[in-house]
């Protein structure tokens, strides 16, 4: 099952990019690079890939890892979108015999919905929910072979010349061998400006409480470079510097973000 559904997500993904570098009359919408997602969702009908590629090193869970994922995301209305996260591709290594593990990752469906547009002094205001399925081999420690619930709350508001991301998740998260969940919380807050021409550049701070014994608290920051080769096509890259003992030392990423096409266009349901 999870093999069958990257397969699907690279050739849909593949057969919808070759028309997202022909016309600008629809413009992409990242979540990417940094944690906090904006409040705005995908525009109505829009089909929106992000595809990104990540390098960590010393965590207490791992020595290093490397993991490719996407997320396919489709505007159903102007404020409602369906969202599809998959972690298409997750090798880590341990100082455990078995050294390096490689494997499929999880999968999170989940959907986003805008409460206002921001006017005025008041920001954009949403929330999202995901639910992340265990499709990750829990043998080679690569997932906790439980369901995760996470129910965001996000806000978005420019000001000062910079575009203000805020998030709080409160998460429900399945523990290992039990039917039981412990609560966790994060909270991220992120800015973002044009720097020069098409290149632009965000900073971000975040972290989170001790969820149980085996998951103390953690706070980090990233930084990224975005460049617009055209509204519909961004790309990204970047590091995540961990603050906290618990945090992972580094992270290097590197991503895209395209708004493919517009679906409902496409199929004539629009004028």
């Amino acid at each position: 099952m999870p093999a069958l559904l990257a397969i699907i997500f690279f050739v849909l993904s593949s057969i919808l990019l070759q028309d997202a570098l022909r016309a600008e009359e629809i413009t992409a919408t990242p979540n990417r690079p940094g944690v906090a997602d904006p409040a705005d969702v995908t525009q109505k009908g829009v089909v929106e890939l992000e595809y990104g590629w990540e390098r960590a090193f010393r965590s207490s869970e791992f020595r290093s890892r490397s993991a490719a994922s996407g997320l396919l995301r489709f505007g159903l209305t102007e404020d409602f979108e369906l969202r599809l996260g998959i972690d298409n591709y997750v090798t880590q290594r341990s100082d455990d015999p078995e050294g390096r593990r490689s494997g499929v990752g999880d999968t999170t469906p989940g959907f986003k919905y805008r409460l206002t547009k921001g006017d005025g002094i008041w920001p954009t205001l949403a929330f999202s929910y995901e639910v992340k399925m265990p499709t990750a081999s829990r043998k080679k420690g690569l997932g906790s072979g439980r369901a995760d619930h996470n129910l965001f709350f996000l806000a978005s508001k420019d000001l000062l010349g910079l575009e203000w991301d805020f998030n709080y998740q409160l998460g429900w998260i399945g523990k290992e061998e039990k039917k039981s969940f412990d609560d966790s919380h994060l909270w991220a807050l992120s800015l973002s400006r044009p720097l020069f021409g098409p290149v632009g550049i965000s900073g971000e701070i975040y972290g989170g409480p001790r969820v149980n014994r085996q998951t103390p608290g953690f706070t980090g920051t990233d930084w990224a470079l975005t460049y617009t080769v055209t509204p519909r096509v961004i790309f990204d890259a970047g590091v995540d510097i961990g603050l906290t003992s618990a945090a992972r030392d580094i992270t290097y990423f590197a991503g895209i973000t395209v708004a493919l096409v517009d679906l409902y266009r496409r199929l004539g349901l629009k004028e």
